[in-house]
């Protein structure tokens, strides 16, 4: 645990100084630091200094703690320690320590099991960890090097402060910096310095329906590394910042200009949202401040921000002569031609799936459920509605009124129909077939969206007058949301996910141990897996780098063909074997390794699941190892 408190002090390290030197309050700078932290250290990766960087960030904040209290003792008879000391120790800073102690005992021993995290979001900063680079080094081995690393930067900075005390790599720790990073994100919404005692109340008993709202639209949010629901949280706060901030100074536009270049080197449909983000903070801007050069330059910053990760992403891939993924042009006459009915077969029946989906497709809030289509117009009509709201209490300009109103569901509309020929360009015939990752897609924007309905809301509660019916009105709302998503929360706060995961990983771990210890760094290692087992292969690549891992269904299937011949001999299948691979490993005895393939090992009973072998070359056989 020494680890995951040295690295929060790290991030802490600004809102200390700010909360003394700047007075501003916890709750406002912390965003700002570990924003300003994954940018830095996006920095010194783009100079290949990566290992460097995380030092220098650690180094800087110690230089900050230290030059914090020599000011303090310096100009004490000119501060007031007590001010200064509340700005720190505020409700946020208790609310933020309380989730810190709970996503780490929650997440404790905590191992990934979803295919995905093993393609890149967990295999990234294992191998960032490893080489102290970008996973798109030469030979770095990652699988989509091309996607923008921000979230990635931030754990590989707590696993290399975790690495520097135990000396190893703590998948659960990767958890860990995910969930904190979105709480942080979310916690200039705690603000209280200036409120009202029942405002006070309304605003800490209402702020937790936050966590809970991701769970309607990603199931497995607290137990996944995927980027999407990260993307829908700093969206929905990006909108609601500049919709409902009142002091609307120095700090919130660094929060919203570091979270334009966060979103952007998120995942490369982050720059779609920073770009609608950056639209309404300059409309807003202008309409509060009025025109002039200086006044553009920094009406002008989130979409400056924006360009400027943009740009400076696509150079690393540009030097690193890196192929971005996912990029293919959209197939707009293609589109034009199906909607009117002239499409092709295959692009007909992509469509005629994309409109049952928005159509038959659910999201449920208890026993209520909405379709996608209901969900996009309530989101459109709700934007509409309190944006009015706002204008009326003054908190708005028309013009931004009417922006806010507008850009947000302008936003997620258009993104989601976007989707149909997004199918038609980028994706594989029965990718596109079965909408791959539909739900996925649309739940970033649908968490935008909900997000920035609840602040919204939230932010009318708020300032409503009485003292009573705002506090229970409070209540209530948690409750209702908490209640119908129950199961979800006692899942994660039981640890059964936790438990499962182990479960799952049990017998493959053991494999990894055991390559680890035998097969040489860099080998090239085949692993005999039954069907539907291709995540243990894609674990192993993960947690036994650095070597190469192929499957076995690749060369023959786990089950003998019907006629009972094998599709090759075991003479061509060793021959495979001593050309391409320098060990094999069985996570499975499948039956056709017993049918058709026994003879290739030295011995029958040698045939254990669990085995690595090599070849005998005297032999001409498999002998196991380990």
């Amino acid at each position: 645990m020494l680890s995951v408190v040295l690295f929060i002090a790290v991030i802490c390290s600004f809102s200390f100084f700010a909360a003394i030197k700047l007075n501003r309050t916890f709750e406002e700078t912390l965003p700002l630091s570990a924003m300003g932290i994954i940018l830095i250290l996006f920095m010194t990766g783009l100079i290949n200094i990566l290992g460097i960087g995380w030092i220098l960030v650690c180094l800087a904040a110690l230089g900050l703690y230290g030059y914090t209290v020599f000011w303090l003792y310096k100009n004490k008879s000119e501060t007031n320690i007590q001010e200064a000391t509340f700005n720190f120790l505020t409700p946020g800073f208790i609310v933020f320590t309380i989730l810190a102690i709970m996503i780490s005992y929650y997440n404790q021993d905590r191992l990934a099991v979803h295919i995905d995290e093993f393609s890149h979001w967990l295999d990234t900063v294992v191998i960032m960890t490893r080489i102290d680079g970008f996973g798109t080094t030469a030979g770095s081995g990652a699988i989509f090097p091309s996607y923008p690393p921000a979230m990635s930067l931030f754990q590989y900075l707590m696993e290399k402060i975790n690495m520097a005390i135990t000396g190893d790599f703590s998948e659960w720790k990767v958890y860990f910096a995910y969930q904190l990073l979105a709480v942080i994100v979310m916690l200039p919404f705690l603000k209280l310095k200036g409120r009202s005692l029942v405002q006070k109340i309304v605003t800490i008993i209402s702020w937790p329906v936050c966590l809970f709202l991701p769970l309607h639209f990603f199931k497995d949010v607290y137990s996944s590394l995927y980027i999407d629901p990260f993307l829908g949280v700093l969206g929905g706060c990006g909108f609601a910042a500049i919709s409902i901030t009142k002091k609307k100074d120095w700090v919130y536009e660094a929060y919203i200009t570091l979270l334009a270049a966060v979103l952007v080197l998120s995942k490369d449909v982050g720059i779609y949202l920073a770009m609608f983000m950056g639209l309404f903070y300059a409309i807003d801007y202008f309409s509060r401040e009025g025109f002039g050069k200086k006044k553009a330059g920094l009406a002008l910053l989130p979409i400056a921000s924006m360009i400027a990760a943009k740009m400076l992403w696509k150079l690393e891939l540009s030097v690193s002569q890196t192929t971005q993924k996912f990029s293919q042009p959209f197939d707009i006459s293609g589109t034009i031609a199906t909607i009117k009915g002239n499409g092709t077969e295959f692009a007909t029946a992509v469509y005629d799936s994309f409109r049952a989906a928005l159509t038959y497709r659910y999201v449920y809030y208890e026993r209520m459920g909405f379709n996608y289509s209901t969900i996009m117009f309530l989101l459109v009509v709700a934007f509409i509605c309190l944006h009015v709201s706002l204008y009326h209490r003054k908190q708005l300009t028309k013009v931004s009124a009417v922006t806010g109103a507008a850009v947000p569901g302008v936003a997620i509309v258009f993104y989601i129909l976007s989707m149909f020929p997004l199918y038609i360009s980028r994706f594989a015939e029965d990718e596109a077939l079965n909408l791959a990752s539909f739900d996925r897609y649309c739940g970033i924007m649908f968490l935008t969206g909900i997000l920035l309905m609840f602040w919204l809301l939230r932010d009318m509660l708020i300032d409503a007058d009485g003292k009573v019916i705002p506090v229970v009105l409070a209540i209530a709302m948690v409750c209702s949301v908490y209640h119908s998503k129950k199961d979800d929360v006692l899942y994660y706060t039981s640890k059964s996910s936790v438990n499962d995961s182990l479960s799952t990983r049990q017998k493959v771990n053991v494999i990894a141990e055991k390559v680890n210890e035998s097969c040489d760094e860099d080998s090239n290692v085949l692993v005999i897996v039954s069907e539907d087992e291709d995540l243990f292969r894609a674990i192993l690549s993960t947690i036994a780098k650095p070597r190469n891992f192929d499957s076995s269904e690749g060369y023959f299937p786990a089950t003998p063909p019907g006629d009972g011949e094998a599709l090759i001999s075991s003479k061509e299948l060793i021959s495979i074997i001593e050309g391409e691979y320098d060990y094999v490993v069985i996570y499975s005895v499948t039956d056709s390794v017993i049918a058709n393939y026994k003879d290739i090992f030295v011995s029958e009973t040698q045939i254990i699941e669990g085995g690595v072998y090599e070849m005998d070359k005297e032999a001409g056989k498999l002998v196991l190892i380990q």
